[in-house]
């Protein structure tokens, strides 16, 4: 049994669906508990994970909007304040649950997640494993915080989290603390508080089990010692993950990744936007790109080894 947890509010149920499809497709074989931890779901939200995903189990934890309301969020943020959510994982699930593979709902699962889910965490003193981010985060992020640069800086939104060793440490109550004291730094919400607390006791894991946005630009956002990893990456995603503000179910969304991601919730049968936003004002975006009006910054699916089987057309 597998222990996934995911924190969301109303407006990403949709998405939350597709992720969770995309894993069971991924994942036949595996058999899935999943932690929702939730502001704002109502009995039809729960009983739709019920009836979408009758293999999986669920358990839900609801949040009064109240506790997160006056949690730092930023004019230009592009997430919801659910997203400090993800702090109390510790005391909210079950104390028989020592580890836990966080997911974030804006992601698609490719392949199975067998070897990330066995990573050993206890015997190495690990806290979180997870991708290292992209530069200028991995030093620039350390300084801001107060913490080591040695550590660097990785993105949570695929993270496998030693709940057992964040108890011990008294994970929630410090971040509490560290939310009064660093609020005008938390430019990234509740990833600036992970790092900064498990800060020396994390992992960093290959870039396949966390394909961010920004490594499959033409020149990718990326540490140059990371290079060899990220061809290996692109050869078999195992996650992939819209970590742009520029969602698959926006017009906006250049990924490349995008088109699986259109077809496998048509697929699942999840309206995930209106055809305005995906199908017209796409079109138009893509006149734009045709007249040289706008140029693509990302790769395109013929240039990445994973998706060269696939037939999609490129912006």
């Amino acid at each position: 049994m597998i222990d996934i947890a995911i924190n969301i509010d109303a407006k990403f149920v949709p998405y939350a669906h597709v992720m969770l499809f995309s894993l069971e497709e991924s994942n036949v074989d595996e058999s899935f508990t999943v932690h929702i931890i939730n502001v704002g779901l109502n009995d039809c939200h729960k009983k739709e994970f019920y009836n979408k995903h009758p293999k999986m189990a669920f358990h839900f934890y609801d949040i009064d909007h109240n506790v997160i309301s006056s949690l730092p969020m930023w004019r230009k943020d592009y997430v919801s304040v659910a997203t400090y959510l993800r702090i109390f994982m510790p005391d909210l699930l079950p104390q028989n649950v020592n580890k836990v593979l966080f997911l974030d709902c804006d992601i698609l699962v490719l392949d199975s997640i067998a070897d990330l889910w066995n990573i050993d965490l206890d015997s190495q003193n690990i806290m979180v494993a997870a991708v290292e981010e992209r530069p200028p985060y991995n030093t620039q992020k350390p300084q801001e915080l107060k913490y080591s640069p040695e550590a660097s800086y990785f993105n949570a939104g695929v993270a496998l989290i030693n709940l057992k060793a964040l108890r011990m440490s008294n994970f929630t109550q410090r971040a509490a603390s560290f939310i009064e004291n660093y609020r005008n730094s938390l430019r990234h919400h509740d990833q600036d508080i992970l790092n900064a607390l498990t800060a020396g006791h994390t992992l960093f894991i290959s870039c396949r089990w966390n394909l961010l946005d920004f490594f499959t630009f033409k020149k990718p956002d990326i540490q140059p010692n990371r290079m060899s990893d990220l061809q290996s990456a692109l050869q078999k995603p195992a996650i992939v993950h819209f970590s742009n503000k520029r969602k698959p179910w926006k017009h906006n969304c250049d990924n490349p990744f995008r088109d699986i991601y259109l077809n496998k919730a048509a697929n699942y049968g999840i309206n995930i936007g209106s055809n305005w936003e995906i199908n017209t004002k796409r079109t138009m975006r893509k006149v734009l790109y045709s007249i040289h009006l706008k140029k693509a910054k990302y790769k395109k699916p013929q240039t990445i080894p994973f998706l060269a089987q696939y037939l999609y057309k490129t912006t």
